[in-house]
């Protein structure tokens, strides 16, 4: 069994789950990178009746935390100044009041590579981001309209993707080497240093979709691929840039994006009126 990132020859490490009910799978890990895959799979058509599972009912909540989460992250992007987090910590409410100041909008093209039914875009451009959608395999409903329409886009969004990925190299070249981004941000959650046991919850055999799982060392080996720095803000939200970034300035903001983007989001102008007039524009 070849892993899916690296080629390495990976080896079982658990035997027994129950997918969907009905199938048997087994996981297998890389002794290079880490990363965990499920074989065989044969269930991903079954899996995929629908895009987004019936048992998924966090997703409006997630969305909310994404969308507070990249705001945060995307404005303080390339904030140069150095701050101690003990200063961060004591004086919350001064430097809430500073970044009123000193922070300045993010305004360079986004794209939410796999972006579902397009609630994420359609959020994100309801804050003022010029963010578009692309999803090979889902129908676009929340952000019909602002579809893809280049390769230029200096951040490329991936959230509950990289677990779901059947042939992850091919996409992380389609990302990369296609793309080119600068910032690469997404979620999935980090399995951590040991091989979890079957029970462990993000397997998620009742609905069959995730078949590929992630720790720091497999995220670290496909950044240095690829050319990129890397941070985890926490297990499930991960950035790869271009640049070195200030990562416990950075850390600091995001983790505490329900205080911070109220502030934040006065940046921006809100492009919700905007694209309903070009709606309107588009079918009259």
């Amino acid at each position: 069994m070849k892993c899916k990132i690296c080629n390495a020859e990976a080896s079982r490490k658990l035997k027994g789950l129950r997918y969907l009910g009905r199938f048997d799978g087994e996981v297998y890990q890389c002794p290079n990178c880490k990363y965990l895959q499920v074989f065989p799979a044969d269930w991903l058509e079954d899996a995929y009746t629908e895009s987004i599972a019936i048992t998924d009912t966090g997703i409006v909540a997630r969305n909310l935390l994404f969308v507070k989460r990249i705001t945060v992250l995307l404005t303080i992007i390339d904030f140069k100044l150095r701050i101690p987090s003990l200063f961060l910590l004591l004086f919350k409410s001064f430097v809430r009041y500073f970044c009123k100041k000193k922070f300045r909008k993010y305004n360079l093209n986004i794209l939410d590579f796999g972006g579902g039914y397009g609630l994420l875009v359609r959020m994100l451009r309801d804050v003022g981001f010029n963010a578009e959608w692309r999803d090979l395999f889902t129908k676009n409903l929340f952000a019909r309209g602002f579809e893809s329409k280049s390769k230029n886009y200096d951040c490329i969004l991936s959230f509950e993707v990289l677990e779901h990925l059947e042939n992850p190299l091919f996409e992380l070249d389609n990302i990369f080497l296609g793309f080119r981004p600068n910032l690469f941000v997404f979620s999935t959650l980090l399995y951590g240093e040991e091989v979890p046991d079957k029970n462990w919850w993000y397997f998620s055999p009742e609905t069959g979709q995730h078949i590929g799982f992630y720790n720091e060392r497999t995220l670290r080996f496909i950044a240095d691929k690829y050319g990129y720095f890397y941070i985890s803000i926490d297990s499930g939200f991960h950035v790869f840039s271009k640049k070195k970034l200030h990562s416990d300035t950075i850390r600091f903001f995001v983790l505490r994006s329900d205080y911070f983007f109220p502030t934040f989001a006065k940046v921006y102008r809100s492009l919700t009126l905007t694209d309903n007039k070009k709606m309107i524009n588009s079918i009259i």
